[in-house]
C-alpha cells in the first residue's frame, strides 16, 4: 500500500476529492479559524528556517504550518488536520494531527517565467500592483529566480530582474553565507516566498539554494 502512495503525489489529490481533504488553494477562501484537512509536500524540515515551523505545497498552493511538529523530512507527503490562523498577513495551519502518507518532489515556481508571461499580457510592462499580486499568488510556495545582486547587507541581499526586485533574507538557521557574493553578481535563488511587515522576501533553505552564476 505504501508503494502505491509513493507513486505520485497528484494521485493523492484525486483520491482526496472523495474525502474531506481539500486543495490548499481552497483553504485561503475559508474563514480564519476553521478546521481544515489537506495534503501537501513538505518544503523544509521543521525548525530548519523558523522554530516549530514548516511549509507544505500541493498542486494548487502552499501554506505555512506552525506548532508542535513531528519529525518530517523534505519531500514527505503529509495529511494534516488543524485550524487556520492569520499570522502577520500569512495564513497558517495549527496542526492537531499530521500523518506521513508518501514521498514526492515539488518543482519550484519560476518567477522569471511568471513575470515574462505577465509582461506579455500587459504590453511588455508589469506595474507595481501586478508585482504585488504575483508575489502574493505564490505565497508560502517554493519559488526560484535568476537575477543580479543589487545590494548586500548583513543577512540579506536584493536581487534585481528585468521586471522586479526582491529581498532575499538569510535566516540564521539556514546557515547560508554571502562571503563569496558581491553586488553585480548573477545568482540563482530558490526558497520559500514569505511576507514580513508588508515586504515580500524569499527565504533560502540552505546553501544549495543560493548559486552564483
Amino acid at each position: 500500500m505504501k508503494k502505491l502512495l509513493v507513486i505520485s503525489f497528484f494521485v493523492l489529490l484525486v483520491v482526496s476529492a472523495f474525502s474531506e481533504v481539500i486543495p490548499i488553494a481552497q483553504i485561503y477562501k475559508l474563514k480564519e479559524g476553521e478546521t481544515v484537512e489537506a495534503t501537501g509536500v513538505v518544503l523544509v524540515e521543521p525548525s530548519a528556517l523558523m522554530n516549530k515551523t514548516t511549509w507544505i505545497q500541493d498542486s494548487t498552493a502552499g501554506i505555512m504550518v506552525y506548532g508542535n511538529l513531528p519529525t518530517l523530512k523534505l519531500g514527505d507527503v503529509i495529511k494534516i488536520t488543524g485550524k487556520t490562523k492569520l499570522y502577520y498577513g500569512i495564513l497558517e495551519i495549527l496542526p492537531d494531527k499530521i500523518e506521513v502518507i508518501g514521498k514526492s518532489e515539488v518543482k519550484p515556481v519560476n518567477l522569471n517565467e511568471l513575470f515574462k508571461k505577465l509582461a506579455e499580457q500587459n504590453d511588455g510592462k508589469v506595474s507595481s500592483q501586478k508585482i504585488g499580486e504575483a508575489f502574493n499568488s505564490v505565497m508560502s510556495m517554493l519559488v526560484t529566480l535568476e537575477g543580479t545582486i543589487s545590494s548586500i547587507q548583513g543577512y540579506q541581499f536584493t536581487v534585481k530582474t528585468e521586471y522586479f526586485e526582491i529581498l532575499i533574507y538569510l535566516r540564521k538557521e539556514a546557515n547560508v553565507s554571502t562571503k563569496d557574493l558581491k553586488v553585480g553578481d548573477k545568482v540563482s535563488v530558490t526558497g520559500i516566498m514569505y511576507l514580513y511587515k508588508d515586504t515580500f522576501e524569499i527565504l533560502p533553505r540552505n546553501q544549495q539554494d543560493v548559486v552564483k552564476k
